[in-house]
């Protein structure tokens, strides 16, 4: 596997420099979403891209990492930061679990039981109004804190979030280009030809669904944190769809086209505040053109048509 280097990380780094200079309060806002919802979707590249099975129900470890961090800090007391590790940790233990009962189906039958896992986990959130809050959520979440520092505003925030994905990023890339990374390779392309190696094909879906969940769960946390108020919403199936959706677009086994395309739905969402509740529509139809048509993400697809044409153009003027 070709390995990126320190470039786009460089590159990355000097981008959000310059957003934070450029002073917009609005911009740093959506760089804070884009960096928080790069980890679930990172790691659903991982489980999907690289080893080769299918998640319709990520946004529940999105949420349970958000509400079991808050929970275990204000019900039990424990510091904010280790109830974000514990959260974490508990959820990976979780996804371990659900492996052992959804791994043992294929395809279409594995997209179902994970939809239906995403679906127990939403209406349990909305039902538990003990401890959720029930649709109305729940409110006064203090925010990140540091040294009885605390990060309120979106710049404060920035460098913590970004912190966080860039860790990710490193993380992901270091485990595919490991040998375990050629394992889950070798899963998503013959599980029989890793079994006959010695290795367990189903040992290695188990543990890249956890570490799949922790991303979403440290995700989760952050946001919770960062918007210091949690209702249902945003972890139900359509979040689910949009994490599927910003992974296709940015390429299902690109670590880096995957940032690309959580930037590319989030400015998309923007664009669709209008419509409600119904832009999930437009998330649906652009998830089919992006499979159909764009199996190596959006940014590969559109490099291949100008190769394509630079060709042709060479050619007619031979």
């Amino acid at each position: 596997m070709k390995q990126q280097g320190v470039w786009p990380y460089l590159l990355l780094v000097a981008g959000l420099i310059g957003l934070q200079f450029s002073g917009s309060n609005y911009l740093t806002n959506l760089a804070n979403f884009v960096a928080i919802q790069a980890l679930p979707a990172i790691g659903l590249s991982l489980l999907m891209g690289y080893t080769g099975q299918i998640s319709l129900g990520h946004a529940a470890f999105y949420g349970l990492g958000a509400y079991g961090s808050v929970l275990l800090a204000t019900h039990l007391g424990v510091n904010m930061w280790l109830a974000m590790v514990l959260a974490a940790v508990l959820v990976g233990i979780a996804a371990w679990a659900l492996g052992w009962l959804v791994f043992r189906l294929e395809g279409h039958y594995l997209a179902m039981a994970t939809l239906g896992f995403g679906i127990i986990v939403h209406v349990i959130l909305v039902e538990m109004h003990d401890w959720t809050g029930g649709p109305n959520g729940m409110t006064g979440i203090e925010p990140m804190s540091l040294f009885g520092h605390e990060f309120y505003s979106d710049k404060q925030v920035f460098p913590i979030v970004w912190g966080a994905c860039i860790l990710g990023i490193f993380f992901a890339e270091s485990l595919v280009r490991s040998p375990v990374g050629l394992l889950m390779r070798g899963v998503s392309e013959n599980g029989r030809v890793v079994a006959s190696l010695g290795a367990s094909p189903d040992r290695m879906k188990r543990l890249v669904l956890m570490v799949s969940g922790i991303y979403a769960a440290v995700a989760g946390a952050l946001y919770a944190r960062y918007v210091g108020y949690l209702s249902p919403g945003p972890f139900d199936v359509g979040f689910s769809i949009k994490l599927l959706l910003m992974v296709a677009i940015g390429g299902f086994a690109q670590i880096w086209g995957v940032l690309f395309g959580v930037a590319f739905v989030a400015l998309v969402s923007e664009l669709l505040k209008p419509l409600g509740g119904y832009d999930i529509i437009v998330f649906g139809v652009l998830l089919v053109v992006a499979v159909v048509y764009c199996r190596d993400g959006l940014l590969q697809t559109l490099f291949a048509g100008v190769r394509g044409t630079l060709r042709l153009a060479r050619r007619s003027v031979s």
